[in-house]
């Protein structure tokens, strides 16, 4: 019987691994932009060899690798993926830096609500103290996530110090974060529409682009009247046949409730007359 190759044993040692999965290992080596582990539980030839990214040692905030960890330190990691090709393991330290913090993300689970206080308003999202968690902020609304609404920014939708209720809708161990939806819990406001095509009705020009007009024709629900759809002559701007503030009449010509959009129609309808914004 002819020997196993020495790569044989360490395929098998890697497919017993699982993404998710926590791990322990030994640093051999420290780079600009990683740190290699030696993997326990291993029996060789060789070793089985785990690759942690400098952005995965820690949360905390370091210029090299080297302020993290050094060359013979015990780690305790969880397993990103396997990467077959160079048969290492991705791996990282810190989604499993604070125990208490890992035990409460891995409480949680994908759809379910959770309510919490908003800590602070960003221009890029809204950062939320979670009922239950540890001492440290863990949830954030992305501004798509905030409402079904346009809105010209998070303050528009939350308040500091408001409580709210969302949906997970994601758990990141590496980061700490769980991301929430309030708009999950709304209901769509394009829902009404989804069977009336041919509906007629007004609403107002909310802005103008170079191929039409966006139209609000209720609350949270805005179409586009695309030049060709002012009327039969051609329109090379919109500008020259409605002002944003206008309210006119439109018809609803499709409603595609997969890609979130609302066409509209106003050729042969007549206008009403300018209202402020």
């Amino acid at each position: 019987m002819t020997e196993p190759l020495p790569s044989e044993p360490l395929k098998a040692f890697l497919n017993t691994i699982r993404a998710g999965e926590v791990r322990t290992g030994r640093v051999i080596s420290v780079e600009d932009r990683e740190v290699l582990v030696e993997l326990d539980g291993f029996p060789g030839p060789g070793k089985a060899v785990g690759c942690i990214p400098h952005g995965d040692l820690t949360r905390k905030a370091t210029g090299h690798p080297s302020e993290a960890v050094s060359i013979g330190q015990q780690l305790t990691f969880e397993v990103i993926g396997v990467d077959w090709q160079q048969e290492r393991v991705w791996a990282s330290a810190s989604a499993c830096e604070d125990p208490t913090l890992r035990a409460f993300l891995l409480g949680l689970r994908r759809g379910a609500t959770h309510q919490g206080q908003v800590q602070s308003v960003h221009n890029f999202g809204v950062f939320v103290n979670l009922d239950g968690e540890p001492d440290q902020c863990t949830g954030f609304i992305r501004i798509p996530e905030l409402s079904w609404r346009w809105i010209d920014h998070p303050t528009d939708a939350v308040t500091a110090g408001q409580r709210v209720v969302g949906e997970i809708i994601d758990i990141d161990t590496r980061r700490g974060q769980v991301q929430l939806s309030l708009k999950a819990l709304q209901e769509d406001p394009l829902l009404p529409f989804a069977d009336q095509a041919g509906l007629v009705t007004t609403g107002r020009v909310t802005k103008l682009i170079p191929f039409g007009a966006f139209v609000r024709i209720a609350d949270g629900v805005d179409g586009l009247v695309h030049n060709t759809e002012f009327r039969d002559e051609p329109v090379e701007h919109p500008g020259q046949i409605v002002s944003e503030g206008d309210e006119i009449t439109v018809r609803i010509v499709e409603v595609d409730l997969v890609r979130r959009r609302l066409t509209l129609s106003a050729r042969n309808l007549p206008r009403n007359g300018k209202r402020s914004i």
